[in-house]
């Protein structure tokens, strides 16, 4: 065996030097870095989606309540007489406890206004209410019209169509218009 040569103890080879773990803590405090970054991209992105949920939310509450508001006047513009249904008052039967002549700020909405039918999606109500205009006489304010009845039909007159639709876990919205009827 002429020609093997043993190779030198591993201390041989380098000088006795202690390590000190510089590396190691540069690289903890890369990571840590790197983790605080990463968590507040998510924070931000998380908000984001709940932002562009409640969006879509508000939509879908906005175009239900629209059609709740054309269904009311729909209601107004048959042949049966509105008063005969649900979520329709005039100045002589203003529904228990509300004082105001804005009435469908106080109204009952879950128990006392009309109820079209209307499915959408993530929307948990839609109603609608008429209210007979023509027949109160505010002191000022959005009741004062000064209207008065060209023709001699009961139904002639200034309707109110309030409809609200709530979205899930959102804010109610709420659209009105004024409708003139006018029989010949």
């Amino acid at each position: 065996m002429t020609g093997f040569v043993p190779a030198p103890p591993i201390n041989a080879l380098k000088p006795d030097v202690r390590q000190r773990g510089v590396a190691l803590v540069t690289g903890l405090i890369f990571m840590v870095v790197l983790t605080l970054i990463v968590l507040a991209a998510m924070r931000g992105t998380i908000l984001e989606e709940k932002m562009a949920g409640n969006l879509r939310s508000q939509n879908i509450a906005f175009q239900a309540a629209e059609a709740g508001l054309r269904a009311g006047q729909d209601a107004l513009n048959s042949p049966v007489d509105p008063a005969t249904g649900p979520g329709y008052f005039d100045i002589g039967v203003v529904p228990t406890g509300v004082a105001s002549t804005d009435d469908w700020k106080t109204y009952d909405w879950a128990n006392n206004a009309a109820d079209p039918g209307l499915v959408y999606t993530g929307v948990d109500s839609v109603r609608y209410v008429i209210e007979k205009l023509s027949l109160r006489t505010g002191t000022a304010g959005n009741d004062d019209l000064g209207y008065s009845a060209q023709g001699g039909s009961s139904r002639d007159g200034l309707y109110r169509v309030t409809a609200r639709a709530v979205a899930a876990g959102n804010a109610p919205i709420i659209l009105q218009s004024i409708v003139n009827i006018e029989q010949p």
